[in-house]
């Protein structure tokens, strides 16, 4: 059943007095829920997004629910008309899986004076593009795009043919919002006829179009043939006029360039506001709750080096509603700014019964953040995770569960994905040598899980009654913990204190509110080992160009090799101290490693006997963002995991 309390209460000093004492060793705590502290935690594609964000749901979600025989509307984006001021979403509507017949297509839905939608029909309907034709069967068009200039409406689009062998991008252009929409006859962009960006990037879709003082702008994702997936990059074009021609594809931002990047990352559409362009871009591992915000000058977003990341995570989470049960999917948020200081989002998401729905959420653009967080599990388990080390210390923290949450200490265990390719989840060695409380159901328990995943239970109970928000207070002191549950004591026992990472982990189908989240006592500065699992990750490496060993050399008892020269893995890092693990063997050659590109040394890794993996590269930078890369040289190359270390 889980905890199902219904609303928020703010827990006061008064609480933690009770639980504590009147006065404490540990000094004063600091509330880690506070808007304040966003970037203490960690903001993870695959692991988890704490978020402040401060979206509120429209009332008359979903404005559009999946129907036979389009099961997946998916991919849309908002228009704001500036002739009549009038909303449309422009919704491509999938059926189930994607590609099965009917070819997909574009459900224009209007706002109406009320706030209720109506729908107008399709895009395309009867009237495909002749280019999509294949063996006698069209194609899918899908993911539109509408721009206003000099009283048209442009228009660009996505398409495939019925086999899913060719793709690319359309253009339409029309007299109004609604259409019709006269289709161009000839695609700006075709992957039959263009060679892969590299060397791995030929599908073209899900693109936005952009009027700037001399030309048009198309900014667009790419992906493998027939958008297999597998990498993802966002990437422009430029043309004198909307419907072209347009210059190659340009690679903006993608896995393979040298730069720190968030892994899985799904682009569209992007916005612009006050002479910036905002690129949205969505995870696609199993939560997809994470987004990051890329931006650049519209002027200067044809050149690589004018992108930067504006923010990482923290930027949507997920509602205990029905029809949002599996969280958002496809593409992320479409915004659309609004006058003063409002923003206006579409968003994708499908339910328990994998059909989906479109809705309308908006927030004040200067005040992105809110104090407490919302930690979101709708598909896998879900972390929110402390950058800083604690020995002994006092927590209380407030919060309102749907489902089951872990209140984790002590957290030793490598941190990263289960595997490195989409829909990936958090390795199950981020569950070993670590503390827990577990809150499920009515039961409550202690837990200690061992460096090799062994559990032992410390202590069990019924969880007492509470008011309307559980509260949650522990303290670890150097040689017991005391616990407390709705402000009632429930447990006292001996347990020695060890040095790690604070956490808080939503089981699968969660989703947790924080209010209060206060730890004190004295902390250190961080010290994380990210896997292998990360890096090939971090650098969507295809599937085959690394082979996952369970072998005691590894570190964890997990890595991957490959015999391929030029293979890369690229850890993508906050931190300032780095520290490669390796194992030798007679076997292995030689690897080059690069910080944010620049060469920092050469790994040799042959030896007469089988050697277990030990540190076998450091070096130092600045504190920030990072890109670790790994490039295979020469034989056979390990990849096993990464130590970073950060003085915050």
């Amino acid at each position: 059943m889980g905890i199902t309390r219904r609303a928020f209460v703010q827990a006061g000093a008064a609480g933690m007095t009770a639980a504590f004492g009147a006065t404490d060793v540990f000094g004063s705590p600091v509330d880690y829920a506070a808007r304040a502290h966003v970037d203490d935690w960690c903001h993870h594609p695959v692991l988890g997004d704490p978020s402040w964000d401060t979206f509120e749901r429209e009332p008359g979600n979903p404005i559009h629910h999946g129907r036979e025989p389009y099961w997946w509307p998916v991919n849309g984006t908002l228009f704001h008309d500036p002739v009549s001021g009038r909303w449309y979403a422009y919704v491509s509507v999938y059926p189930r899986g994607y590609w099965p017949p009917p070819p997909a297509d574009v459900l224009v839905l209007r706002e109406g004076a009320n706030g209720a939608w109506e729908e107008l029909g399709y895009v395309f309907g009867r009237r495909r593009p002749a280019f999509t034709a294949a063996d006698g069967r069209e194609g899918g068009s899908t993911d539109l795009y509408v721009a206003y200039s000099d009283g048209k409406y442009h228009g660009v689009f996505g398409w495939c043919d019925a086999a899913n062998r060719r793709g690319g991008l359309g253009y339409v252009v029309a007299d109004s919002p609604e259409g019709p929409f006269l289709i161009g006859d000839q695609p700006i962009h075709d992957d039959g006829v263009r060679k892969p960006v590299l060397g791995r990037y030929v599908r073209a879709y899900a693109s936005t179009l952009i009027k700037r003082k001399r030309d048009w702008l198309i900014l667009h994702m790419m992906s493998t043939p027939g958008n297999a997936g597998g990498t993802w990059g966002l990437f422009a074009m430029v043309g004198p006029k909307a419907d072209g021609p347009y210059s190659d594809p340009i690679p903006l931002v993608a896995p393979q360039l040298d730069g720190y990047h968030p892994p899985l990352a799904e682009f569209f559409p992007a916005f612009t506001r006050d002479g910036m362009v905002y690129a949205p871009a969505t995870s696609v591992a199993l939560n997809r709750t994470f987004q990051s915000l890329f931006s650049a000058k519209v002027e200067d977003a044809h050149l690589p080096d004018a992108w930067r990341i504006e923010r990482l995570g923290s930027l949507w989470h997920a509602e205990p509603v029905a029809w949002e049960a599996k969280g958002i999917w496809g593409q992320t948020i479409a915004c659309v700014p609004m006058s003063g200081d409002r923003l206006r989002a579409l968003f994708p998401c499908k339910d328990r019964d994998d059909v989906g729905g479109v809705g309308i959420a908006r927030r004040k653009w200067t005040e992105p953040f809110r104090d407490g967080f919302v930690l979101s599990a709708p598909n896998a388990p879900s972390y929110a995770i402390l950058r800083r080390h604690w020995r002994a210390f006092t927590l209380a923290s407030a919060m309102r569960v749907q489902g089951g949450v872990r209140v984790c200490w002590a957290c030793r265990g490598p941190m990263g994905p289960d595997h490195p390719y989409a829909d990936s989840r958090p390795s199950t060695l981020m569950a070993r040598d670590r503390r827990e409380i577990r809150l499920a159901g009515q039961q409550w328990s202690v837990v200690n899980m061992g460096e090799t995943g062994e559990e032992a239970q410390l202590a069990a109970g019924s969880l007492p009654a509470f008011g309307e928000e559980m509260t949650v207070t522990l303290k670890q002191t150097e040689l017991e913990i005391e616990l407390s549950l709705g402000g009632r004591p429930v447990w006292r026992g001996p347990c020695e204190a060890r040095a790690g990472r604070i956490e808080l982990m939503a089981e699968s189908g969660s989703i947790v509110r924080v209010s209060k989240f206060a730890v004190g006592g004295e902390s250190r500065s961080l010290e994380e080992d990210w896997l292998g699992t990360e890096a090939l990750c971090g650098a969507a490496v295809p599937r085959g160009e690394w082979t996952e060993i369970k072998s005691p050399r590894f570190r964890f008892g997990l890595g991957h090799e490959t015999r391929q020269n030029g293979a890369r893995a690229k850890w993508n890092v906050i931190g300032n101290s780095f520290t490669i693990w390796a194992p030798r063997g007679p076997d292995y050659g030689e690897a080059q490693v690069l910080l944010d590109g620049k060469p920092v040394g050469r790994l040799r890794l042959r030896a007469t006997e089988a050697v277990a993996s030990a540190p076998a590269a450091t070096f130092t930078a600045r504190q920030g963002r990072h890109a670790v890369t790994l490039v295979a040289v020469e034989g056979v190359v390990p990849c096993d995991c990464l130590t970073v270390n950060t003085d915050r």
